[in-house]
């Protein structure tokens, strides 16, 4: 019986205080902001050391003993102290170092807590159209126009983060790349990360990217829903919807279409194709919007703040996640402190004789 408990009594103890710990740990997490592990990948690697230690120690304890004692009168002498009676107190390193190895993965998960604030703000919502065709990459502005493109809708997406964007882009085929939302920064990363080819690019297919854009504000209840259109040329190619098509859907939802051409006036396109401004204005005329032509960047963001200077604002609860706090220094201290008892114990209490 005395064996078994030698054998067990390290994994009880572990359960014993880690118990406690754990449900405190939950219940503080209960009423404390979001958890997130951050690099939950980081904690597998660390286990693995774990799991390895762990191994180390049953194969340390099958060793064959080595004599702790010089002469054999330390040996009687010893059966009057506490460490002589209870041997099982020599497992008490390891079993430090273990619970020191366990915190250590906690840590390396980096362990950290959100908090979500609500606050109300003057909102509208907003669905750009970004045209990825291959003409984009014409350089008849001061920069090519789809940087001059990115640049300019950083900059509104930057100064509007009350406002909550969505992002279609499209060339032969329209695709989602953002719903509505208020998260500025997410978006803005978005859009910086646009290149040419991420869709399918040989073809500008305007009516599929504004149907797009038109079932995404549907269910928006906002005072002001709009489309800003950002494209260099004219349809060519078989699209779901076609131009007027899609203009006449936006006219019926009271959804107004801002339309931008990007692109010097006597640009070319490729294959010799110039831009082509009749199809952008007669999309937003239809539709009670604008058309602005963005020959350079700055008449760019002035028509970006033309479009949005006219939008009426709905009274919106915004929620917002901040980081609150990063748990991971607090076991890193624990597990520091575990191997601290274990070096004074081993120094002290739990010292062998030479």
């Amino acid at each position: 019986m005395s064996r078994v408990l030698r054998l067990v009594w390290p994994w009880l103890l572990v359960t014993v205080l880690g118990a406690p710990l754990a449900l405190g740990l939950s219940s503080w997490l209960g009423r404390a902001p979001d958890l997130v592990w951050r690099a939950p990948r980081a904690a597998v690697l660390v286990s693995a050391a774990v799991l390895a230690g762990i191994i180390g120690f049953g194969l340390r304890r099958h060793r064959a003993a080595s004599l702790a004692f010089s002469q054999t009168q330390a040996v009687r002498a010893s059966r009057t102290s506490w460490r002589g009676k209870e041997r099982w107190a020599a497992d008490l390193p390891a079993v430090l170092r273990v619970l020191a190895l366990l915190a250590l993965t906690v840590a390396a998960a980096r362990p950290q807590t959100y908090r979500t604030t609500t606050r109300k703000v003057d909102s509208v919502d907003i669905m750009i159209v970004f045209d990825l065709s291959r003409s984009m990459e014409e350089n008849d502005l001061p920069r090519d126009r789809l940087d001059a493109a990115q640049r300019v809708v950083r900059n509104f997406i930057r100064r509007n983060t009350n406002d909550r964007i969505g992002l279609v882009v499209f060339a032969q085929q329209a695709m989602l790349q953002c719903p509505l939302t208020h998260d500025s920064t997410v978006l803005e990363q978005l859009v910086a990360d646009l290149e040419i080819g991420d869709v399918s690019e040989n073809g500008t297919a305007i009516g599929d990217g504004l149907a797009l854009a038109l079932a995404q504000l549907r269910r928006s209840d906002a005072k002001s829903r709009v489309v800003i259109l950002l494209s260099d040329g004219d349809s060519n190619t078989v699209a779901r919807f076609n131009d007027a098509e899609a203009a006449r859907t936006a006219q019926q939802m009271k959804i107004k279409v801002y339309t931008v051409l990007v692109g010097a006036e006597n640009g070319d396109l490729f294959n010799g194709m110039s831009v082509n401004p009749d199809n952008l204005r007669a999309i937003a005329t239809a539709t009670g919007g604008e058309f602005f032509r963005a020959d350079d960047e700055q008449s760019f963001r002035d028509g970006f703040a033309r479009v949005r200077a006219q939008l009426e604002a709905t009274k919106r609860e915004v929620k917002e996640r901040k980081l609150h706090q990063e748990l991971f220094v607090w076991f890193v201290a624990l597990a520091l402190a575990l191997l601290g008892l274990e070096a004074v114990l081993a120094a002290t209490w739990l010292r062998r004789l030479p």
